[in-house]
């Protein structure tokens, strides 16, 4: 399971680090675009529709609270540290990070505040994504898509974006050290496998 993958690789990856919030030029992933307003129908830009929604209420409240328990932290940081909310153009964040002294982290944000789910991924973000992967399995049957910054590494860093409504959507965000030899895309999927778990829950 991906969740042994990351617990067994933690401590060997040189840095799997969170992607935080901006300084200077540097922007956290899926945050830093201003979103633009739209009135068009949804889906569009290209991105998949959501065939099963989930309600609104399942992106309610802070990530920190809900997208992952302490258990699963555990089987992916080994030692997680507080977790810090934080807020973004898209809707709330949470970030935790490993005291192992690993470099591993997670972030994960609840984008509810731009009514365009996962729409504003592929209109925003793929024109200049410096790695775009849309070919990733379905998350529960959920579409999702990763995608690079500009500027990261190759497959050290992926945004994992899954559409739970075609309003909807939440991100996995990871980056990983250059030992690692694994691809941040694909565990960052796993990851929010997981998180979705834990949504449907509050359905």
């Amino acid at each position: 399971m991906i969740r042994r993958v990351l617990a067994t690789t933690a401590a060997v990856i040189t840095g799997i680090a969170v992607l935080t919030s901006c300084t200077g030029d540097r922007r956290t992933p899926g945050t830093a675009s201003p979103a633009p307003s739209s009135s068009a129908e949804l889906p569009n830009s290209g991105a998949p529709k959501v065939d099963n929604p989930l309600p609104a209420k399942v992106l309610e409240g802070s990530p920190c609270d809900s997208a992952l328990t302490e258990q699963q932290l555990t089987d992916y940081l080994g030692q997680p540290g507080t977790a810090k909310p934080k807020d973004s153009e898209l809707g709330p964040m949470c970030d935790w990070a490993s005291t192992s002294g690993s470099g591993a982290g997670i972030l994960v944000a609840y984008e509810t505040k731009t009514g365009q789910g996962l729409s504003l991924t592929y209109k925003v973000e793929k024109p200049k994504a410096s790695r775009w992967v849309d070919d990733l399995a379905p998350v529960q049957g959920y579409p999702a898509v990763g995608y690079v910054d500009v500027g990261a590494g190759g497959q050290r860093s992926c945004v994992i974006v899954v559409g739970v409504a075609d309003d909807l959507a939440y991100s996995v965000s990871l980056v990983l050290g250059s030992d690692s030899g694994k691809d941040a895309c694909q565990l960052g999927r796993g990851v929010a496998d997981t998180v979705l778990t834990n949504l449907k829950a509050r359905a």
